[in-house]
């Protein structure tokens, strides 16, 4: 959405869905017309499904916006997809409660590193870029490696729901990303909160996770994760009472 004349509009919109385009990109915030000044964005709900020729969500100079307001992100079959937030946005997602991934063949980052920022930010504020994340999805993403880049385990302080089927590559959830099993497995994840895990088709992950109120926790094909499951996927089903949209 590069168009001047309709940029401001699109900006103020609250609940955006694009599915089944060609559309190459969304949201354009350091192109011609645009003001030299932080853009607020007011984005509640984003669904992308179906865009095969998707290669950026945005695209924007240094500090030049924010998503203060994001509640709920689902990313659905856009193939050519790298990297969801790009380095340049800010590293708190201070409402976001919902993530959703599924079939981004290409997708390589969540948030895209910056080696710079990520230690400036380690140290000015330390809070986490999470914070009010309840439900993680993740499926068909092999050639994910991480979700977040940096020192901190506490990224994910109230996530209740955390399911990741088919990411072969996945190595881990929050690390520095030197890409050496024994380092990351010493760089320990809290959820404090998951009351529900499923783990499938992770040939590579290898993080130790540490979820005291886990009660239900299944783990399928998993060779790397020293991790016990406490229920299987047929009986998850049949007595898990929350019905929502999940694929396995």
């Amino acid at each position: 959405m590069q168009d001047p004349k309709g940029q401001n509009h699109f900006l103020t919109l609250q609940y955006v869905s694009i599915s089944n385009s060609e559309v190459k990109g969304i949201f354009f915030l350091n192109g011609q017309g645009m003001i030299e000044q932080q853009v607020n964005l007011r984005l509640k709900y984003l669904l992308l499904e179906n865009l095969p020729q998707l290669t950026y969500i945005w695209v924007a100079s240094k500090n030049s916006f924010n998503l203060q307001h994001l509640t709920t992100l689902e990313i659905v079959g856009c193939e050519k997809l790298e990297v969801i937030f790009p380095k340049h946005v800010f590293r708190c997602l201070p409402q976001l409660n919902l993530l959703k991934i599924r079939k981004c063949k290409e997708l390589r980052e969540i948030i895209e590193e910056d080696v710079e920022d990520k230690k400036l930010s380690n140290l000015l504020s330390p809070q986490p870029c999470f914070p009010k994340l309840q439900a993680l999805y993740v499926g068909h993403c092999h050639k994910l490696k991480r979700f977040i880049s940096g020192s901190a385990s506490n990224d994910f302080p109230n996530l209740h729901l955390l399911i990741i089927n088919g990411a072969s590559e996945l190595e881990e959830l929050v690390g520095c990303g030197q890409g050496k099993s024994d380092e990351i497995r010493k760089s320990k994840v809290e959820l404090p909160r998951l009351k529900l895990l499923i783990f499938m088709h992770l040939s590579n992950f290898c993080q130790e996770i540490e979820f005291p109120n886990i009660k239900n926790c299944v783990v399928y094909e998993c060779p790397k994760l020293s991790l016990t499951p406490t229920t299987t996927l047929g009986e998850l089903k049949e007595n898990f009472p929350y019905k929502g949209k999940y694929y396995i």
